[in-house]
């Protein structure tokens, strides 16, 4: 493509944005309103993965040792956990710890002169928590442990609820999107439609389809850019806001800092150029048949 045809394929698209700065205006205003209710849905959903991928990262395994297992079997040990396919993290845990663990959350008043009836285990973490279940099987099977838990029939629950959750966000924000760029193809439809016959003339002397849909794709696009950037900008006010709440208020509550808000919007800029050139391809598809 020439330099002079790109160059009148953008003189076209802002002309155009100029000269219907009124529709142009309340394209931009559509489009900024349809992305803020994508990109809250979108905020939410991002969060409530992180929060999900934060409660997978806690599950683990606990291998309960025999209590006839001495040092050199506990080593042995170690070793056959940590060469179990999946295995992430492994700490032993000695007898003595996990008392003084329990007496921390008890009370130390309530254990007195009472011997101690913990066994020595190993705390392990695996690489993918769906592989959970197999990695618990293995070890229980290996010399020297008693028992294996990891809340069996819960953890299960729990990946089921979090698959849910996930598909469901992927099409609430698929639902969104569409939504976003309906809005979009019709505010530029108008436009369009308002230089049919310009459209028709430049058909019939033999201009491409291409030729006549670039000046609308980039129109789609700044409008598309324009409307992501408000947005964005009301979107990192209203999240900074509820972020700052959230991390003086509910601690326990683990939200993707600003920093990585930063990395959203840049997507989302993306995000809104691409519905905006989607939305404008749409609408002109229509005249370009003549």
């Amino acid at each position: 493509m020439r330099l002079r045809t790109f160059n009148y394929f953008f003189r076209e698209a802002f002309i155009s944005l100029i000269r219907n700065r009124w529709m142009s205006l309340a394209s931009i205003g559509a489009v900024a309103s349809a992305l803020i209710i994508l990109g809250s849905f979108l905020l939410i959903s991002v969060n409530f993965d992180h929060i999900l991928k934060d409660v997978e990262s806690q599950v683990e395994i606990t291998a309960y040792l025999e209590d006839t297992v001495d040092s050199s079997g506990i080593t042995r040990l170690n070793a056959e956990i940590s060469s179990v396919s999946g295995v992430k993290e492994i700490k032993f845990v000695s007898r003595e710890a996990a008392l003084e663990e329990f007496k921390q959350q008890v009370g130390k008043d309530l254990l007195e002169g009472i011997d101690n009836p913990l066994p020595n285990s190993f705390r392990i973490k695996v690489d993918n928590p769906q592989d959970v279940a197999r990695v618990a099987g293995e070890i229980q099977h290996l010399q020297g442990v008693e028992e294996v838990k990891y809340g069996k029939g819960v953890v299960e629950k729990l990946f089921n609820i979090i698959y849910w959750v996930r598909l469901l966000g992927l099409v609430i924000m698929a639902i969104f999107a569409a939504v976003s760029i309906f809005i979009i193809s019709n505010t530029i439809r108008l436009t369009v439609f308002a230089r049919r016959r310009e459209i028709n003339i430049m058909k019939y002397i033999g201009a491409t389809d291409w030729f006549v849909r670039w000046p609308f794709l980039i129109e789609g696009m700044v409008l598309g850019f324009i409307g992501a950037a408000i947005a964005i900008g009301i979107l990192a006010g209203g999240y900074n806001y509820l972020y700052n709440i959230v991390r003086l208020n509910i601690p326990m509550i683990s939200l993707i800092p600003m920093e990585e808000f930063y990395n959203f919007a840049l997507g989302f800029l993306a995000i809104g150029m691409f519905i905006g050139a989607f939305g404008s391809s749409f609408s002109i598809r229509r005249f370009l048949h003549v």
